[in-house]
């Protein structure tokens, strides 16, 4: 028992970490115009405010109108993440207009594939929507780390934050697709992704204060 209320701890512990982290990186993001105002970089705010979006309406869900059940949040999770992660490495590649709707066709399919699950099954978590998001989103971060390792000539301080949704969303799909072969140890994965969020989350903070630190001296 007192093993298990370790396990509950640390658990709470990670999550609330990874809810300052998310935080802090948002905040900071919005508060400095040079970071705001870059047509490059407002995706990744985007992204940080999604995730805070979704972590707070959950918050709000479980502990003030007491659901337990939070798939309602989910087709709009996985949809969402996909469109602005995507839209993310699209604008890191200079891709064309056209990849970008089409990420937008693709995040709706998810939205509905998703949707039409948790109506019919209350399990909207039950489809390939997530699945073929993470891959499609771990095959890109590659790409653009092969990209950015071929151009060693211009430092790219936004790698570090590839390399980290490289790893997150590694985990997170292996994490995912064992879930339900290994029920007796969820608390346990819920805490590595609560971590790895973490993790991502700092990288964020760090390379938005290095930009800043850069667009300062170069302004002076």
């Amino acid at each position: 028992m007192d093993f298990y209320n370790q396990i509950i701890d640390s658990l709470y512990i990670s999550i609330y970490f990874s809810y300052l982290t998310l935080c802090i990186a948002f905040i900071y993001g919005m508060l400095k115009n040079s970071l705001r105002t870059n047509k490059r970089i407002k995706w990744y705010i985007y992204y940080l405010g999604f995730a805070l979006t979704i972590e707070l309406f959950t918050y709000i869900s479980i502990y003030i109108l007491e659901h337990s059940n939070m798939q309602h949040l989910y087709p709009i999770y996985v949809a969402g993440e996909f469109y602005i992660v995507v839209n993310l490495f699209l604008t890191e590649l200079k891709a064309e207009k056209k990849w970008k709707i089409l990420s937008g066709v693709i995040s709706l399919c998810f939205l509905i594939e998703a949707g039409i699950l948790w109506f019919l099954n209350n399990d909207a978590s039950n489809g390939f929507g997530k699945i073929l998001s993470h891959l499609t989103i771990i095959c890109m971060a590659v790409f653009v780390l092969i990209k950015n390792l071929k151009e060693l000539t211009k430092s790219n301080p936004l790698t570090v934050i590839h390399a980290s949704l490289l790893l997150y969303y590694s985990v997170s799909l292996f994490l995912f697709m064992i879930m339900d072969q290994l029920n007796n140890i969820n608390l346990p994965i819920w805490i590595i992704n609560a971590v790895l969020a973490s993790i991502l989350y700092i990288t964020f903070i760090y390379t938005f204060y290095r930009l800043n630190k850069w667009s300062l001296k170069s302004n002076s």
